[in-house]
């Protein structure tokens, strides 16, 4: 008898338990569309609009902490006041300006498409990483493909004016060296440097690389020139006159910069950001053609023409579409044909 009256209360109990637990799945399953409908329900009403209190919630979660502070000392006050201050606020003016028909402005209109842009750029760019995102082969294949741009030999910045005597490249260096200033060295090679290429900048020939090659498309400084150059130091002149070709050149050494290799490690972050970029272009490429296919019509380019560009950019319309060509105004009675005269 003792044990059946043991067994009887473990059976009550865990009957009690199963109950309760099934008590506990009917009141979640309850809870959940009751949170749904609570983040559903209207906090207040403008017009025809209805701020919910998962808006509430969405807003707050983009204001930094510092800034919620501002709007009371306790939750209950800064969900108030936030919403009085700005959500209300803001569909009061928003409803103000379009009982005002602000929205049928042109510059109101641009900042609507501006935001619609913006949007959309910014959901094709996730769509774009989440689809296809840039794999470590990708980026590899791009630090190959551009090696040259993320490694430069030494450089060196030479000044030179060209002349066809050694003596008259000794007379230059005399007087740079009475005035060794680069404005006085740029004002003799305008006048009297013998490479026209280069003596109206002054004799600069840029940055130069081992081989010779320069940033400015055909131009190469002969391999005499660089040996002249590496004797001295930044900022100096080359001693004597350089023999080039069947002149001399005065050598001015103004500079030089470090080679540069940087590694696929060190650049991985931004080719990543590079080939998302592209393909996100991509994405919005053919999103175009689709919508340009689609959309565009009564496409008149020509009409640009009416409008003149001057050469300090400003906007100068030679004649507005939709005015006549004499200064008679639209809706006008047509002048009165002039006399005839007898000619006899």
């Amino acid at each position: 008898m003792r044990a059946r009256t043991v067994k009887l209360p473990l059976g009550a109990a865990a009957l009690a338990a199963v109950c309760a637990a099934s008590a506990g799945l009917s009141l979640r399953a309850e809870a959940q569309p009751a949170a749904a409908a609570a983040a559903d329900a209207v906090v207040v009403r403008v017009g025809d609009a209805a701020i919910t209190a998962s808006e509430v919630e969405r807003r707050l979660a983009q204001v930094p902490s510092f800034q919620l502070q501002t709007f009371g000392r306790t939750p209950e006050e800064i969900r108030k006041n936030f919403v009085s201050q700005v959500l209300v606020r803001e569909l009061l003016l928003a409803q103000g300006a379009a009982a005002q028909k602000l929205t049928e402005r042109a510059d109101v209109q641009d900042r609507v498409r501006g935001v619609l842009r913006s949007a959309l750029l910014q959901r094709l760019q996730a769509e774009a990483a989440a689809s296809s995102p840039v794999t470590d082969e990708e980026v590899r294949a791009y630090y190959e493909a551009h090696r040259d741009r993320f490694s430069s030999p030494a450089m060196v910045a030479l000044w030179r004016i060209l002349v066809a005597t050694r003596e008259e490249a000794e007379a230059i260096l005399a007087e740079l060296k009475k005035d060794p200033s680069p404005q006085r060295f740029k004002d003799i090679a305008r006048e009297k440097s013998l490479d026209k290429a280069t003596s109206m900048r002054g004799g600069d020939l840029g940055f130069v690389a081992p081989d010779g090659t320069t940033a400015e498309p055909g131009l190469k400084v002969a391999p005499g020139l660089l040996s002249a150059a590496a004797g001295v130091k930044d900022a100096e002149l080359v001693a004597e006159p350089v023999p080039e070709g069947d002149g001399f050149a005065v050598l001015w050494r103004r500079q030089s910069k470090r080679p540069v290799s940087r590694s696929l490690e060190q650049e991985a972050p931004s080719i990543r950001q590079i080939l998302a970029h592209g393909k996100a272009e991509a994405q919005v490429k053919q999103l175009l053609d689709r919508l340009r296919a689609q959309d565009v019509s009564g496409y008149a380019p020509e009409l640009v023409d009416l409008i003149d560009i001057t050469s300090t950019g400003d906007l100068q319309p030679k004649k507005r579409p939709g005015t006549l060509a004499s200064g008679r105004r639209p809706g006008a009675p047509p002048p009165s044909p002039a006399p005839r005269r007898d000619m006899r």
